[in-house]
């Protein structure tokens, strides 16, 4: 690990601006997709796990909060958002691709 400033969940949330729960759905319906072949790699930054300490927190670079904010900025907000077919109860199956 190099000298560079890592990123707690805490403080990527606050850099970003969203909550706790918010990233880690990010990250649970990447691996829907991946599962369900929609996409063949990940988009989103891989975090590192710290092993010496208790619980093996998520650690992120600057770079890779860099790429989180691109994504937030890149999602469609709403019922017919990127992520609507997750988190919308009324999102039309018949439209998805």
């Amino acid at each position: 690990m190099s000298n560079e400033k890592m990123y707690s969940i805490n403080e990527v949330c606050e850099e970003l601006g969203i909550s706790i729960h918010t990233l880690k759905k990010w990250y649970q319906w990447q691996s829907y997709e991946l599962k369900d072949g929609s996409i063949k790699k990940p988009y989103l930054p891989t975090p590192e796990r710290l092993a010496g300490h208790r619980g093996r927190p998520q650690m992120w670079t600057k770079k890779q909060v860099e790429q989180l904010r691109k994504h937030k900025d890149s999602i469609v907000m709403g019922r017919y958002g990127k992520y609507g077919r997750y988190s919308n109860p009324l999102y039309n199956k018949k439209g998805d691709k």
